[in-house]
């Protein structure tokens, strides 16, 4: 895996960093739906534009991106900073 650092995390958008948020924990794309109050066909499009932002193939390659590159939720954001969570309505 090339190492792209933390600017990679800045092309997502606040949902999008939510939703790789919420994977990082553990959750299934149902799972985010439900918390999210959003359509399953919603949560995989954002799951899509996740993958082709950060250049990666697939779920658990974002996943291990983002650990490896010591993000933790924000823009730019490293571990230890208070990390965005799914809010209703956003």
């Amino acid at each position: 895996m090339v190492d792209r650092g933390l600017g990679c995390f800045e092309r997502l958008s606040p949902r999008e960093r939510q939703v790789l948020m919420a994977l990082m924990e553990g959750q299934t794309a149902s799972e985010i739906s439900r918390e999210a109050y959003v359509s399953m066909p919603t949560v995989r499009s954002q799951i899509r534009s996740i993958l082709s932002k950060l250049g990666v193939t697939s779920q658990l390659g974002a996943v291990v991106l983002a650990y490896r590159s010591g993000w933790d939720g924000g823009p730019g954001a490293a571990r230890g900073s208070e990390p965005e969570r799914l809010a209703v309505g956003m």
